[in-house]
């Protein structure tokens, strides 16, 4: 284990006095889980409209997670959402008309998504070929 000592000058709250006193630093390495994520500003902007609990960041969260650099498109199963977070489906439905509404997902079809990579980008995954996919859907369906 790598540490080192460190010394700082406190308050010690009971005698009113600053004393000295030595810490020990200790230096961890941890690997994020799934790897690193890029968050766009807009998407915390899209968050804040869609989350009203903390039930329902959960949910935002368990959702966001399902799309990876491999698995751009997802379905998201109402029923096994909600059984997963003990809600009602509606409540599943209502957070991921949010999602959608706030552009944070795109629905390919009934019951299919895409996540959007301008507002958030899993691990390996690449930023221009995902972000060209998304024009191209939103040309197609603004002109459908």
């Amino acid at each position: 284990m790598n540490y080192s000592i460190i010394t700082h000058s406190i308050l010690n709250p009971e005698t009113g006095e600053v004393e000295t006193k030595d810490f020990r630093e200790v230096k961890t390495n941890k690997g994020a889980k799934g790897g690193w994520k890029m968050v766009y500003a807009a998407y915390d902007e899209a968050v804040k409209n869609i989350i009203s609990s903390k039930k329902d960041y959960e949910i935002l969260v368990y959702i966001r997670d399902k799309f990876t650099w491999k698995r751009v498109e997802n379905v998201l199963s109402k029923k096994d959402i909600s059984s997963n977070f003990n809600v009602s489906e509606r409540k599943v439905t209502d957070i991921i008309n949010r999602m959608v509404k706030e552009s944070l997902l795109f629905r390919i079809e009934r019951g299919i998504y895409r996540l959007n990579p301008f507002m958030f980008l899993p691990y390996k995954a690449d930023a221009k070929a995902l972000q060209k996919e998304w024009r191209e859907l939103e040309k197609k369906n603004h002109t459908t």
